[in-house]
């Protein structure tokens, strides 16, 4: 999972310096964490899991449309979604790749913008726990979905700071052969490096 991750961190890094002259000046670089609490939709009836709180860590890379409010900005993150139940958890953790279109808003220090776009999610760890208990679920599934979401970008100077809120929707089923999707309301912040 590690290796996985300095993968993911490693390459968007490499697309930030291998970009050309003009466009490097129109990418930004950078960080992002949050918390996400998710859960699961189109579940069986009856079945009424509660949310599971978990993180959201990652990198991203912000291409400006020239002459545009438009960046297209693809991310890379670790992502905890899952739910709770009678005392269990399941714990579905995801290397999550979104592509998002973002659109600013009223430029000044304090910039609002709305995006949205797809993901993808790879399956890094797929288990139930609970009264000291922890079994492995047999999951391949990659997770496929979409994002919506809000914030603002600060300028704080020699750098830009990011907050926001943002919603995830999966669009297949989140565990092989069982009916639910994955989904996630997460509160995130980030940095521009």
């Amino acid at each position: 999972m590690k290796k996985l991750l300095a993968l993911s961190f490693s390459a968007l890094l490499c697309l930030s310096f291998l970009t050309p002259q003009q466009t490097r000046a129109q990418a930004n670089f950078g960080l992002r964490a949050g918390l996400n609490f998710a859960n699961i939709n189109d579940r069986p009836d009856g079945f009424e899991p509660d949310s599971r709180t978990g993180v959201m860590l990652g990198g991203y890379l912000n291409v400006k449309v020239p002459m545009s409010p438009i960046s297209i900005q693809p991310e890379a993150l670790y992502s905890q979604k899952g739910y709770e139940s009678g005392g269990a958890t399941l714990k579905l953790d995801y290397l999550e790749i979104p592509v998002l279109a973002k659109f600013s808003f009223a430029p000044g220090p304090v910039q609002p913008h709305v995006y949205f776009g797809p993901y993808a999610g790879f399956v890094l760890n797929s288990e139930v726990s609970g009264n000291g208990i922890s079994v492995d679920v047999d999951n391949t599934q990659t997770d496929f979905g979409g994002v919506i979401g809000a914030g603002a970008d600060l300028n704080a100077g020699i750098t830009k700071l990011n907050v926001g809120l943002r919603y995830s929707f999966g669009l297949v089923d989140a565990i092989d052969g069982t009916q639910g999707k994955n989904s996630a309301l997460s509160i995130v912040a980030g940095f521009d490096l």
